[in-house]
């Protein structure tokens, strides 16, 4: 493994703890969707990106651990 895809993977490593430490914060405050609530909805969508989010830097994560191998 060369040194640059050593420093992305230390990047997204830092990216990942940050970003699940704003995911497990938002989940802590969300209570649900009331219905027909707007602000709930909107809660639930940020909710909803910020895991995709985390899921994705897990994925490249991945995929940069089976590319160096």
């Amino acid at each position: 493994m060369d040194a640059k895809t050593t420093l992305k993977l230390k990047e997204l490593e830092q990216k990942l703890a940050r970003a699940e430490e704003k995911y497990r914060e938002r989940l802590s405050k969300f209570r649900g969707v009331a219905h027909e609530s707007a602000q709930g909805e909107l809660s639930y969508s940020d909710l909803k990106v910020r895991e995709d989010h985390v899921e994705t830097i897990k994925a490249e994560i991945e995929a940069l651990r089976k590319a160096k191998k």
